[in-house]
C-alpha cells in the first residue's frame, strides 16, 4: 500500500469517526424517528454527499454507532478484566469502566439507555434483532459475575437475572444522579456509590 492510498484510509477513518461523534450527540438530543441525516451532517459540518459515502441511512449510522461504541467498551471490559479472579472485584471494575466510558460520551448512554428500555420491557423496537444480541452479551457477562460472587457467599443466593436487573438499575441511578447533580464527581465516588447501592441497599448499613 502506497503512502498516498495509507493516507486516504486514515483520513477516511477520520472523516467516519467524525460523523460517528456527530450522530452521537444528534441521536442523544433526538429519538431515531425525530434524527434527520440532515442534522448529522450540519453537526458534523460535512456534506450530505460525504455523509452518505460513509452510511447509506439513518438506520445504517445509527446501528454503526451502537455497535463501535459497545465494541470499544467491550474492549476495555476484555482487558481490564483479564486475570482478575475476584468476582466483586470484577463487578467493581465493570461499574469503572463503564463509568469512564460515560464521562467520556454521555450522549452515547443516552443513546444506550433509551434502547435498552425497549429491550428490558419488551417493547417494539425497528431494532430489535440487531440490539438483542448486543444486551444479551453485556447481560450474560455480567450474569456470570454475579453467579460467581453467589457461590463466593458475598450476595445472597437470588434469582441471577433479578441480581443483573438490580445491579443495572444500580449503576443507572448512580450514572443520572453523577450527570445531573454531581458533574465535578470523581468517577471513583460514583463507581463506590453504584457498589455500595447494589450489594448493601438503599438506606441498609452495610
Amino acid at each position: 500500500m502506497t503512502d498516498t492510498a495509507t493516507r486516504r484510509e486514515i483520513e477516511r477513518e477520520q472523516r467516519r469517526e467524525l460523523l460517528l461523534s456527530a450522530a452521537e450527540r444528534v441521536f442523544g438530543r433526538k429519538t431515531f424517528d425525530e434524527a434527520t441525516m440532515q442534522e448529522v451532517a450540519a453537526e458534523a459540518q460535512i456534506g450530505m454527499q460525504g455523509l452518505y459515502e460513509h452510511f447509506a441511512s439513518k438506520q445504517l449510522l445509527y446501528e454503526t454507532l451502537i455497535k463501535v461504541r459497545v465494541r470499544r467498551i467491550q474492549k476495555m471490559l476484555d482487558d481490564a478484566l483479564e486475570g482478575v479472579a475476584d468476582p466483586i472485584e470484577r463487578l467493581r471494575i465493570m461499574a469503572r469502566i463503564q463509568t469512564r466510558a460515560f464521562t467520556e460520551a454521555p450522549a452515547f448512554f443516552t443513546v444506550f439507555f433509551r434502547e435498552r428500555q425497549h429491550y428490558d420491557w419488551g417493547c417494539a423496537s425497528r431494532f430489535r434483532p440487531f440490539l438483542h444480541r448486543i444486551y444479551r452479551d453485556e447481560q450474560k457477562r455480567l450474569k456470570g459475575i454475579l453467579e460467581e460472587c453467589v457461590k463466593s457467599g458475598a450476595l445472597e443466593p437470588l434469582d441471577p437475572d433479578f441480581l443483573v436487573q438490580a445491579c443495572l438499575n444500580a449503576w443507572e441511578a448512580s450514572l443520572h444522579y453523577f450527570s445531573r447533580h454531581r458533574p465535578e464527581e470523581e468517577i471513583e465516588t460514583c463507581v463506590s456509590r453504584t457498589m455500595d447501592t447494589f450489594l448493601f441497599g438503599l438506606g441498609a448499613r452495610p
